[in-house]
């Protein structure tokens, strides 16, 4: 179905999860795996996170999981394995699941900043966020992680393959994400574009995702920087050359 081995993996573990039950709960796939996944493996996505907005929702999702671990998530006789038992606590739900010889790390995340809603996938055999709050997210995302070099920047380079293959960030996402972390979302989302112009920095980043470097043609453009030869500059004055 996918073109990496661990995509099929994800993929493999989709397809064994009671999409009904998520349906049920308005708990919807989402974070960088689901923009990965509809956007052509443009870099490599190694977990699986859903979204749950609705106390009820998360409610039976907890109570189902309490009962019976990882298989009170999945279809009868998926044939996957928690590697880990179920922790649950406010913030979420998380574990570890094989399949062969991957090990995905599988989250359900008791999102209390925003509402959200979203529909059923028939590619992806779940349900995924919506448009809007997918942006949405990784806005708040990108908020929380801009700073932290460790994440490699993933969160400004998803929100720039969205918004070069989807179209701009909608007011709506804007405005949900500005509703619950204020101003700082625009400030972070400047610093995240401002950082990825330092041509080591994103060369870095996208080597350890897995991206074609080529990608950078298309990523900074969205943020008024070009791609240049080793002799030419940016408009912000870095040689770049990939």
């Amino acid at each position: 179905m996918f073109e990496r081995p661990h995509h099929n993996a994800i993929a493999t573990i989709l397809a064994a999860l009671d999409d009904r039950l998520l349906l049920e709960a308005r708990c919807f796939l989402g974070g960088g795996t689901a923009i990965v996944l509809a956007l052509d493996e443009y870099r490599d996505s190694v977990d699986i996170a859903f979204f749950c907005s609705s106390q009820e929702g998360y409610r039976l999702l907890r109570s189902t999981a309490f009962d019976r671990g990882l298989d009170g998530l999945l279809k009868p006789g998926a044939e996957v394995a928690a590697l880990r038992d179920m922790r649950a606590d406010q913030y979420g739900m998380r574990t570890q699941i094989g399949v062969g010889n991957a090990k995905v790390r599988f989250e359900i995340v008791r999102e209390a900043r925003i509402p959200i809603s979203g529909t059923f996938d028939p590619v992806l055999g779940v349900p995924v966020l919506s448009r809007d709050d997918m942006y949405c997210e990784r806005l708040l995302a990108n908020a929380d992680h801009h700073a932290d070099r460790s994440v490699l920047n993933r969160d400004i380079i998803d929100l720039s393959m969205m918004i070069s293959r989807f179209g701009p960030i909608p007011e709506a996402a804007w405005s949900k994400a500005k509703g619950a972390y204020g101003e700082t979302v625009v400030n972070a989302y400047d610093k995240a574009a401002q950082a990825i112009h330092d041509p080591r920095w994103l060369r870095t980043c996208m080597t350890r995702m897995g991206m074609d470097l080529d990608l950078a043609h298309e990523i900074l453009p969205i943020h008024g920087g070009s791609v240049a030869s080793s002799d030419g500059i940016t408009p912000y004055g870095n040689s770049y050359s990939m």
